[in-house]
């Protein structure tokens, strides 16, 4: 089980992939990201009785099962669920999480996680103060309504999946968001609190603080830069691609997992959204070919 750990005098993290923080106000308590896995749920309640809290909320970075699975059996008359207004049809709908994570529905066998959705009971908006002094940061692109929570009194900024430990992201290559740019864009943001002293708590990776913070931060500005300079240089390189074949050529390149049906449909996402980022600079055209849609550079 995982060793809970005292970040300030009222937060705790509960580590794991993802990271899970317990905010206390008094006796009551909010789980930022409950996350997901064989006794989180268990963890989770063991920690609020060691604290002796009682839980009052769960707040959720952004609407993926990985993030809030546990959720599901903490949840209770009373207890509210907080989640930005855009994250909402992610959290309480499993089509609405599919179509964006692999844009198209997929079997739970494919999806490799539970079919879990919650009910949202309080939806913010971002610059919201929250109970407990947290307050709402806009750090979408991974996806529309991702979240960060700043907690101003205890220096701490739980970023959800808005950065990666430099771990995870040498061994995945291609950051998942559903819009790779606006997460390129969110970034200089945690480098800013990392610099301002903020310590970070990744989603998935070790909590970092002073220039280990800000050396992860930047570490994922270049894996995005590395898969938006990879996807251009191919496209000139060939002539023209489709997404899918760009998806495969980047996922052998980039990474070190396997190209597995479900990673492939997971980096097509992120690989289609860096389409569309050069679309709009007026760097590619989609040309309609019997391969189907067709990337080519366009011309000048």
């Amino acid at each position: 089980m995982a060793q809970l750990q005292k970040l300030s005098n009222r937060v705790y993290l509960l580590p794991g992939s993802p990271n899970t923080l317990i905010v206390l106000d008094n006796d009551k308590a909010y789980v930022v990201d409950p996350g997901i896995g064989d006794g989180r749920t268990a963890a989770i309640a063991e920690a609020l009785g060691r604290l002796r809290a009682e839980l009052a909320g769960i707040v959720l970075t952004h609407g993926h099962t990985d993030h809030l699975a546990a959720g599901l059996e903490l949840v209770r008359p009373g207890v509210e669920v907080y989640a930005h207004r855009y994250c909402v049809p992610l959290v309480e709908s499993m089509e609405a999480r599919f179509l964006l994570v692999y844009s198209g529905l997929v079997t739970a066998e494919l999806a490799s996680m539970p079919l879990v959705t919650l009910g949202v009971t309080s939806p913010f908006d971002w610059g919201h103060q929250l109970p407990a002094g947290m307050k709402t940061l806009d750090l979408h692109g991974h996806t529309p309504g991702h979240t960060g929570i700043l907690l101003e009194e205890d220096h701490i900024a739980a970023a959800g999946d808005a950065v990666l430990g430099e771990k995870v992201l040498s061994r995945f290559g291609i950051p998942f968001a559903s819009n790779l740019r606006e997460w390129y864009e969110r970034l200089p943001t945690l480098r800013e609190l990392a610099e301002a002293g903020y310590t970070i708590v990744p989603g998935h990776g070790p909590v970092a603080g002073g220039s280990r913070a800000r050396s992860m931060v930047e570490a994922n500005m270049a894996a995005v830069e590395r898969v938006y300079n990879y996807v251009l240089d191919k496209i000139r390189e060939m002539g023209g691609a489709t997404v899918e074949k760009l998806t495969v050529m980047a996922t052998r390149d980039l990474s070190a997992v396997e190209p597995t049906p479900r990673q492939l449909m997971l980096n097509r996402t992120a690989i289609h959204s860096i389409l569309a980022w050069l679309h709009e600079e007026g760097k590619v055209e989609p040309i309609a070919s019997d391969e189907g849609v067709v990337w080519k550079p366009k011309q000048l």
